[in-house]
């Protein structure tokens, strides 16, 4: 078997030991992706990065609050225990686009 198959089954391996991981990008002044679907009951692990400045991204209603630079960016593992459309926003203030920065996240 070639090194790229098994790097591949490896990878693939991974998602389905350890669960499915979403990384959503901060920038000044928004996210990307701005919309995430998750499964109800299913574990996710969150990663926000900073691709500039410091930025926060965290939802009330589903129980997480991440910070990250560029230097250093921050995980979190949740698992959304109801269906609906959730809104996380930045926690840090970070200017005049801050109020601005959501992303819509969708559980079903």
């Amino acid at each position: 078997m070639k090194s790229s198959k098994i790097i591949g089954l490896c990878f693939l391996l991974s998602g389905l030991v350890f669960g499915k991981e979403i990384k959503i990008e901060s920038y000044n002044w928004g996210y990307e992706p701005k919309e995430v679907i998750l499964k109800k009951d299913e574990p996710v692990k969150l990663t926000l990065v900073s691709r500039e400045g410091e930025h926060g991204l965290g939802s009330k209603d589903l129980k997480f609050d991440l910070q990250a630079t560029p230097e250093k960016p921050e995980s979190v593992e949740i698992t959304p225990t109801k269906s609906g459309e959730f809104t996380a926003k930045c926690t840090v203030p970070c200017g005049k686009g801050h109020k601005k920065m959501n992303v819509k996240i969708i559980v079903k």
